[in-house]
């Protein structure tokens, strides 16, 4: 029998126990419980590694549990019901409740299997031709129009440089994003070229953010293109989300297009060209602007791939935006310095009056409603302006995404041919363009391509029915709105016609050279639409929409041919009548120079730098003040 004195030293000895054993016994489920996690962990990035590397092989790039995992995720998110019951399980964490992202990171690849580090082409760099295939080089460029041996020898798979600007990175987006159907269009198409746009779009998007991607071949000739039709079948066969279909005759590049949207299925439908790569983190920011308003278009960031060399080539982003001549050709321009202000971020959206048209992404139902494409212009041209002209003045918005960046080779020339002739091709799209969407601005078309009056054009009432029914707005809003900067032919201009050195009877002439080449001189005598050269109220010389630029400020330097940035600097020249042409910048006088390519020089006030154009508007001042 315990004594008194005892029996509080047992019980608190009880107590002490009792408490210790329920410490332990947390202690252990603790354990277990964070084990388990770790385990579930674990396991869940094992499958997802397993997914990704899975994804990166060119024979496997996803495997069918895969695909039905993703495909029933999509079903379950846009309301279809699921009725196979092994596949409802695989989207149940732990057999629990199906998984729901409420954000997202973009999408990471992972490293290529085989990765080597010096290959060709890694990491965007230029290849390199040695002197003995330099003959064969020069073969397959004239067949494609770009070096197709230097495409050959680049991995189907290759790294590219992160182009993103370090805003993007951290960037995080909805987790319900919308998926999307991506449509290729080729014809006569480079192998290399081809498969690597598709696998970069593989290889760099999440695997629930990709329907499908679908070809459209453009019929492509059999001869010297054999690889195009059964070994292509035979290829895209181990992959699972792509698909072809193939014109019975030559559509063109918009009617395949719109053949394409036609058999696609995702609530988003994403247009890019047949040589392009696809970069890190590229469809998330494009989806993310159509999940917040399904009336916007989006383009990425255009970086270029060299023709050349197929070095991956980038700069800042945000900084150009598309707008068009009166010629009705597309171009870049620096982002005005209205829509500077407007935009708060480097990185935010820049609303640009027309788009290249080769890579975009629109909402399915909101390109229905609209009219998808003008199904009556053929190959291609001008549907980029159309389209463009179509979403502002119709209710929508057409936006450049900074944090999106896809890869194009740009190609100087094309490759094929028009069935109808080119001339004949682009004037009548262009004349569908005019006729429907610019009202009366459609003279100053008419005007800068005079050949086209009374051309045939086809019939437009489908498309004026189309403008009516969405009761879009006047081409004058489109450019008191949108495009507010545009130089309107004769009204914005100082000065024109040909330039001529009374002394040598010689004028400035453009040449008809390529961008990057320098202003040359002919006989005044001669007449030519290479010679007619407008002097802005911005105060640029500008010919064929080309701008007179000079990038060094020392004599004797030749004057360039430069795409017009509207950023003054190079391209600010000061002229009054009758007097020299000065260069705004360096002060340079603009010489008549003595070996057929003017010059900037000292100003002298010698005869070599006098120069006189052909009319002067005398109701017009410039807008710089210098």
């Amino acid at each position: 029998m315990l004594t008194r004195r005892k029996r509080p030293i047992v019980f608190v000895l009880c107590v002490l126990l009792a408490l210790w054993t329920i410490t332990l016994l947390r202690t252990v489920t603790t354990k277990t419980e964070k084990s388990k996690q770790v385990l579930n962990q674990d396991n869940d990035r094992n499958v997802h590694q397993d997914d990704h590397n899975k994804h990166l092989e060119s024979d496997q790039h996803h495997s069918n549990n895969v695909s039905k995992r993703r495909d029933v995720h999509q079903d379950n998110q846009f309301g279809k019901k699921n009725t196979n019951k092994d596949d409802h399980h695989e989207n149940l964490p732990h057999g629990n409740a199906p998984i729901k992202l409420h954000s997202r990171h973009v999408f990471q690849p992972t490293m290529p299997k085989g990765y080597i580090k010096d290959a060709p082409g890694e990491n965007g760099k230029a290849v390199d031709i040695p002197k003995e295939f330099l003959i064969e080089s020069k073969r397959l460029f004239e067949r494609n129009k770009f070096n197709q041996w230097a495409s050959d020898k680049i991995s189907l798979h290759r790294i590219l440089p992160d182009a993103r600007p370090k805003l993007c990175k951290d960037k995080v987006y909805p987790g319900d994003l919308p998926p999307t159907s991506v449509v290729i269009v080729f014809h006569n198409e480079a192998w290399s070229t081809l498969l690597r746009t598709i696998h970069s779009v593989l290889d760099r998007t999440a695997p629930d953010l990709l329907i499908e991607i679908i070809l459209v071949d453009d019929k492509s000739v059999v001869s010297g293109h054999e690889e195009l039709h059964a070994p292509l079948d035979a290829y895209i066969a181990k992959l699972a989300k792509v698909k072809i279909i193939r014109n019975k005759k030559r559509e063109g590049l918009i009617r395949s297009r719109l053949n394409g949207f036609a058999a696609s299925k995702a609530p988003v439908v994403t247009f890019l060209d047949a040589h392009c790569e696809a970069n890190t983190g590229w469809l998330e920011p494009l989806l993310e602007r159509i999940y917040n308003d399904r009336s916007t278009v989006v383009c990425p960031e255009i970086d270029v791939i060299s023709d050349e060399n197929f070095a991956y080539q980038y700069g800042p982003s945000g900084l150009m935006r598309g707008i068009f001549n009166w010629d009705l050709h597309f171009r870049w321009r620096a982002v005005s310095t209205e829509e500077q202000k407007r935009r708060q971020s480097p990185i935010d959206p820049v609303r640009t009056p027309t788009m290249a048209g080769g890579l975009f992404a629109i909402n399915r139902d909101y390109f229905k409603e609209i009219g998808t494409y003008d199904e009556e212009m053929d190959i291609w041209g001008g549907e980029n302006l159309e389209i463009s002209f179509r979403i502002w003045q119709c209710g929508g918005t057409l936006e450049i995404v900074p944090c999106s960046h896809v890869g194009h080779v740009f190609r100087k020339s094309q490759p094929y041919g028009f069935p109808k002739g080119v001339v004949d091709t682009l004037g009548k799209n262009s004349q569908r363009v005019a006729e429907v969407w610019m009202d009366g601005y459609k003279e100053f078309f008419y005007q800068r391509q005079p050949h086209l009056r009374g051309h045939a054009y086809g019939d437009i009432s489908k498309r004026l029915e189309i403008r009516k029914k969405l009761k879009c707005k006047s081409f004058k809003w489109y450019l008191e709105n949108i495009y507010t900067d545009a130089v309107l032919p004769n009204e914005s201009v100082i000065a024109k016609g040909k330039v001529r050195n009374p002394a040598s009877n010689m004028c400035l002439d453009s040449l008809s050279r390529p961008k990057l080449s320098y202003i040359g001189l002919s006989p005044c005598t001669l007449s030519a639409m290479t010679m007619i050269i407008s002097f802005t109220v911005r105060q640029e010389l500008v010919v064929q929409d080309i701008c007179l630029d000079v990038s060094d400020y020392n004599p004797g330097t030749k004057v360039q041919l430069y795409e017009c940035h509207g950023m003054k600097g190079n391209q600010l020249w000061i002229h009054e009548k009758d007097g020299p042409i000065r260069h705004g910048t360096s002060g340079m006088c603009l010489d008549r120079g003595s070996g057929g390519n003017p010059i900037i020089a000292v100003c002298d006030g010698g005869e070599s730098q006098k120069w006189i154009f052909e009319k002067y508007y005398l109701n017009v001042t410039p807008k710089v003040k210098i």
